[in-house]
This record gives structure tokens, C-alpha cells and sequence, in this order.
């Protein structure tokens, strides 16, 4: 294809070459990048750099009763953001949409099942939807971090699970560094209301329909590593319940960081002080 235009020359201190083309971007002259992509939000040049912690960017939940398949539509997301999807069930989910990515599943000991999966969005439309075969209840979650390293997104993202038996408040489990997700699930008829720790910032919640034994899940998270994020205080006393640890990893910047107050890591005088 011919030119549509006479290139500029220059000397580059021995031969004349051509120009290259800038454009403005606002504050200056800048070389043009020859791909852009559209990440849901913004036209990017390349992917954003991941942050120590990651934040949480959104989320949506749902109740089912009986059903096979379970899910629906992520809730806003961007390229490169990490997805952590949730679904508790009397039945073992399998994950079946998107493809290629691999759930953890715990049975608890009340017998209902957990399944978690966390990927890198990737830009690809559609439903997330789990398969729960004759399951006669099931909950799913889905939570939208900002800044996690895509790279170090694990395929067994649960790192620790506590179980509970006809309790009304759970020691949290310990943060591991970046940003940890709590998840508890609390099978309950009359679950209406519950407070989260201090230094422990809820995020979302699905409760169970009042007067049916469903399971309820509720999310919070924390940046850093501690041993003591505190108790989760239930407004009743629930049959069973569980809470699950999971790291949204970002990028190790060489600074310790914990919960202001944890009773290990946050000594005042030692660890913590006052400015």
C-alpha cells in the first residue's frame, strides 16, 4: 500500500531517517503503542502492574433451591482482575463455566459441600455456572479483586478450613500476607445479622431465606498477616459452620504489614507504635 503521507526525515548524527510519529496524550508528545485492548472499563497498552494488596472491586451472589446448574453473570469486571467464585451445596459442585479452571471443593462435616476457583478475567463473556446434580439448595458468590498478580493466581486457592458445630461467634483464621478473603458459611434457620472485627472489612454477604435451613455466606477481607483477626459474632446460634481462608496474592514489596491491635503481631511498644 502506498504512503498517504511524506515522512519527516531526521539526522540521527550520520544518515537521514525517517521520523518517527507521536501523538498527544494529553500532557506531551509520546510514542504511539501499536496495540491497545479494551479492559472492560479503559483502553490499556499493556497490563497493569500488580499492587502489595489487592482490592476488592465487586460482587453478586445468589440463592438457589433444587437444581442441577447453578451461576449466573459476573458482576462488573476488568481484564486482569482476579475472580474468586464461591458455591456451597448438599451436593459437590463442579465448576463447568469458564472453561479450564479447576475448583477446590471441601466436604464439611454437616455434609454439605464448598467449592472455590479463582482466575485472572481474561475478558471472555458469559455466565459462571456450577453443577450441583440434585442438589436441593445451593449459594454461590463471586468477588472481583483489582491489582493481584495474574501469575501467581493458585490452582488450590483455599488455604485453611475451620469448622464449627452450634456456635454464635468464629475465630477468624490467620491472614497470610497480600490480601486474605475470609469466607464463613453458616447453615442456619433465623441467620439475620452478624459483626465482623475490627481491621476486618466486610465485602458481601447471601443469607438464607428466613425459617428455611439454607446455608448463608458471608465475606470480609484484610490486608497483611496476622494471627489474630478476631471473632466473626453471629446475631444467633447457627447448626454448623465453617470459615475458609483464601490469599488474592500482588506483588511482595519487602514491608511487614499487619492488623493494627492483632494481639501477636501488633504489640504495642514492640511492634506498633504510636506517632
Amino acid at each position: 500500500m502506498a504512503r498517504s503521507y511524506t515522512p519527516a526525515m531526521v539526522w540521527n548524527g550520520s544518515a537521514w531517517v525517517e521520523g518517527s510519529q507521536k501523538v498527544w496524550d494529553g500532557k506531551g508528545w509520546v510514542q504511539p503503542t501499536a496495540v491497545r485492548f479494551f479492559d472492560g472499563e479503559v483502553w490499556q497498552a499493556k497490563a497493569p502492574p500488580p499492587l502489595p494488596f489487592p482490592a476488592y472491586a465487586a460482587s453478586n451472589s445468589g440463592l438457589f433451591g433444587r437444581a442441577d446448574f447453578v451461576g449466573g453473570p459476573l458482576p462488573p469486571v476488568r481484564v486482569n482482575d482476579v475472580v474468586v467464585s464461591v458455591c456451597a451445596a448438599t451436593a459437590m459442585p463442579q465448576l463447568v463455566a469458564p472453561s479450564g479452571v479447576i475448583a477446590q471443593a471441601h466436604q464439611l462435616s454437616s455434609g454439605h459441600w464448598i467449592a472455590v476457583a479463582t482466575w485472572p478475567h481474561d475478558g471472555r463473556g458469559g455466565d459462571v455456572v456450577w453443577h450441583v446434580p440434585d442438589s436441593t439448595s445451593a449459594t454461590t458468590m463471586n468477588l472481583i479483586y483489582r491489582g493481584g498478580d495474574i501469575n501467581g493466581t493458585p490452582a488450590a486457592p483455599v488455604q485453611e478450613v475451620r469448622q464449627y458445630d452450634d456456635v454464635n461467634r468464629l475465630p477468624l483464621n490467620s491472614s497470610n500476607g497480600f490480601t486474605t478473603v475470609f469466607l464463613v458459611l453458616a447453615e442456619s434457620v433465623d441467620l439475620t445479622g452478624y459483626a465482623w472485627p475490627d481491621g476486618v472489612l466486610p465485602r458481601a454477604e447471601q443469607l438464607g431465606d428466613f425459617g428455611s435451613l439454607d446455608v448463608s455466606l458471608l465475606a470480609a477481607d484484610t490486608p497483611g498477616t496476622g494471627s489474630s483477626a478476631g471473632d466473626l459474632v453471629l446475631d444467633t446460634t447457627v447448626a454448623s459452620a465453617a470459615c475458609l481462608s483464601i490469599q488474592v496474592r500482588g506483588v511482595n514489596d519487602g514491608r511487614p504489614t499487619w492488623i493494627l491491635g492483632d494481639t501477636t503481631a501488633s504489640v504495642l511498644g514492640t511492634t506498633t507504635v504510636l506517632g
